[in-house]
């Protein structure tokens, strides 16, 4: 088998809903990840193919294909759009993984993108709970409990967090420290390397959107403690301690190692493994740690060999319950701040906590990195990188 590394990684700022990249259209702003990720390179390379995931795309008819055109790249490019809930852009890199690791290519350009401003869809149903909690029409835990369906995250969580004991104030102290964490990693510069600007038109004038915009604005921790529930009356989930959904498209250029090395590359990190599961319902909430500890067992090695983990807290339950569950290192987990703190831009989120991890992983001079993300009704995807030395 043959070794896939990763030449280049960059993803845009992670924008909230409306914000800054609200008038930019999903193909331009993937075509720019897309451009920033080839040129990054810094050598020339025949790129055969491109595949993006995204978990919502307005553009229908294969988002990929007009984003590469749009670009400006080959038209030689086979395009593929990928759909899978939030491990949309991770099922990509998988694919684009588990190919050139067989040999049918040597070189695969592989995105993320999601515009949920722009998708009349999801702000409907986004709109209408918010309305549901400001006029305190959510219903009870008991009221719903017999009705929930495997793809309510928001409830699934709910009942998680009860079956494991875990909460409300153990919720919001994670909380504040991802969102804490996250915004001294910004202040630091350290999302600054993987962050491409991205122009737009103003008033016939070209303005840039440079950074991360942190839809999570929280003035102090009391603000997380007295947040009010956002899916039950008797929830411990609220608007503070979920995610909020953002917008952000990313780009990674995969290519076989030897390939890479002899034209002269230096890649970012070996993608040592990649790995899809699933879990029975009655072992929801335990789809990642068992894709983690999986993952790990088939590349030989054990979670203190492991230096950083990305792991996915759209919801922090399911986080926190992760990291119980393997028995890890809260030191070594999401170290720049996760979703809660960043946004989440749902399809395009896995690829973009792997492209921050690899960064994350150059600063320290980590040897191995682990990303793990849900992938709805009870899937999950995990990634092993690895650097030379």
């Amino acid at each position: 088998m043959r070794n896939v590394v990763a030449v280049s990684a960059c993803r845009s700022p992670v924008g909230k809903i409306p914000g800054e990249l609200n008038g930019i259209g999903e193909i331009p702003l993937l075509a720019k990840v897309f451009q920033e990720a080839v040129t990054r390179a810094g050598l020339p390379v025949q790129v055969e193919e491109a595949l993006a995931g995204a978990s919502f795309p307005i553009e229908k008819d294969n988002l990929c294909r007009k984003a590469i055109l749009y670009a400006g790249l080959s038209e030689m490019i086979s395009c593929t759009t990928i759909s899978k809930t939030c491990a949309s852009s991770d099922e990509a890199l998988a694919i684009a993984w588990h190919k050139i690791r067989n040999g049918a290519a040597n070189t695969i350009l592989v995105g993320g993108i999601e515009k949920i401003g722009n998708s009349p869809y999801v702000l409907h149903f986004m709109k209408q709970n918010v309305k549901r909690m400001l006029k305190n029409q959510l219903p009870c835990m008991a009221e719903i409990e017999n009705r929930i369906q495997d793809n309510d995250m928001a409830y699934m969580n709910e009942v998680l967090a009860r079956k494991a004991g875990i909460s409300r104030l153990a919720i919001d102290a994670h909380t504040y420290q991802g969102i804490l964490k996250a915004e001294t990693a910004y202040r630091n510069g350290c999302f600054a390397e993987e962050t491409v600007p991205i122009p737009y038109t103003e008033n016939g004038k070209t303005r840039y959107v440079i950074g991360d915009e942190f839809p999570q604005v929280v003035r102090s921790e009391r603000e997380i403690y007295e947040a009010a529930p956002m899916f039950l009356k008797d929830g411990v989930l609220t608007r503070l301690n979920s995610a909020a959904i953002a917008e952000c498209a990313v780009a990674m250029l995969l290519m076989e190692e030897n390939t890479a090395r002899t034209i002269g590359l230096q890649p970012l990190a070996r993608i040592v493994s990649v790995l899809n599961t699933a879990v029975p319902n009655e072992e929801r909430g335990s789809s990642m740690a068992k894709c983690a500890q999986t993952i790990m067992k088939q590349c030989g090695f054990d979670r203190f060999d492991v230096g950083l983990y990305s792991i996915n807290d759209s919801f922090m339950v399911q986080s926190m319950m992760t990291v119980l569950e393997m028995g890890l290192d809260s030191d070594r987990v999401n170290v720049d701040g996760g979703n809660i703190g960043l946004g989440y831009p749902i399809g395009a989120t896995g690829l973009r906590m792997c492209t921050s991890l690899l960064y994350e992983m150059q600063r320290r001079q980590v040897n191995l990195g682990l990303h793990a993300i849900g992938a709805g009704t009870n899937m999950a995807q995990a990634v092993v990188m690895q650097r030379d030395g």
